[in-house]
């Protein structure tokens, strides 16, 4: 059930951002859609395994797309799909992806510089397997972040994040940098 209330929400968010899109256009400035995409690179510890010798840790790379609403350039609300790819090691293999939705708070110190602090939840699903025995799993948990929006255009941000992912009993921790174009 919560993951259908999830995919509703993030149906939702990205609907709203067509009304919003057209408002721009009469001259609201506060309120602006944006779309983005970036890569990240994350490590991951899985506990979840037989004894310590299969425990999956490993360093992998991510990539993930977004859209949202800022609201002033202070608020925003964001959905988005993120991918973590395959990671293994030795025999524990675990591959994971999954739906966000998110709330942020920014505080633009000037006009090109703004940290943030963002949290949202994240809607996954996870495969994974040691050997010939394979589980499949999914959820939903909690996650966490903070980052600099960097001002390159009147349309165009970077920017660069840290955030902290648990799947159950798996915890992702990631750096990314990421485009966003504003509307």
């Amino acid at each position: 059930m919560k993951r259908i209330i999830n995919i509703a929400i993030v149906g939702i968010s990205l609907s709203l951002a067509t009304p919003v899109a057209v408002s721009q256009t009469s001259g609201d400035s506060e309120i602006r859609p944006y779309l983005g995409g970036g890569i990240g690179y994350y490590r991951l510890d899985d506990e979840d395994f037989l004894n310590e010798n299969d425990r999956l840790k490993d360093d992998h790379s991510a990539w993930r797309a977004f859209g949202g609403v800022e609201f002033g350039r202070i608020f925003s609300l964001q959905a988005g799909h993120i991918d973590f790819g395959e990671t293994s090691d030795g025999n524990a293999d675990m591959e994971a992806d999954g739906q966000t939705i998110s709330g942020m708070v920014a505080l633009p110190l000037t006009d090109t510089f703004a940290p943030y602090a963002k949290v949202g939840n994240l809607s996954w699903d996870r495969e994974r397997s040691l050997g010939p025995i394979t589980s499949s799993d999914s959820g939903d948990d909690p996650f966490y972040g903070a980052g600099v929006r960097l001002t390159l255009t009147e349309h165009t941000d970077l920017r660069l994040q840290y955030e902290r992912f648990t799947l159950e009993d798996t915890d992702l921790d990631m750096a990314s940098a990421g485009v966003q174009y504003n509307f």
